[in-house]
């Protein structure tokens, strides 16, 4: 009997490694080459194009998935889109997981707890804020 279980273990060892092999090599491997995007892909995503190649599979992946929803930004949101790309993909692995995180707790705030944040942000950090809106100039006087 304990040769059995022995067998048994033995061969759920190799089956796990062999796993964790193939599993491990899949999540190495390359994604999608920088000329197997689409051109628009490759406008949205141009601000990563010299650090394409440097890039794991899994961010590949996001930034294509990001690019899917480029077009419903507004062109303020699409500008600050691609002015952070090459910040995003320099940011150690870690520290892309912690502002994941801090975006979905953000997401699932109640409206005046998320506008207490921004408040909070635009008071400690004033040079990320967006700019104001032009002041609107008076229509000429009808004569």
């Amino acid at each position: 009997m304990a040769a059995g279980n022995a067998l048994r273990a033995l061969l759920l060892a190799t089956a796990l490694a062999t796993a964790t092999a193939s599993w491990t090599a899949r999540a190495h491997e390359p994604g999608p080459r920088w000329d197997a995007l689409t051109p628009e892909q490759k406008t949205i995503l141009a601000p990563a194009q010299k650090d394409w190649d440097n890039l794991s599979q899994l961010q590949r992946k996001r930034l294509i998935n990001a690019a899917k929803h480029y077009p419903s930004l507004t062109p303020a949101e699409q500008a600050r889109f691609q002015a952070r790309i090459p910040e995003w993909t320099h940011l150690p692995r870690e520290d892309r997981e912690t502002a994941r995180k801090n975006f979905k707790q953000f997401h699932h705030l109640p409206p005046e707890k998320k506008a207490e944040v921004k408040s909070r942000w635009k008071a400690d950090h004033p040079e990320s804020a967006p700019p104001a809106a032009p002041a609107a100039t008076p229509a000429p006087a009808a004569q």
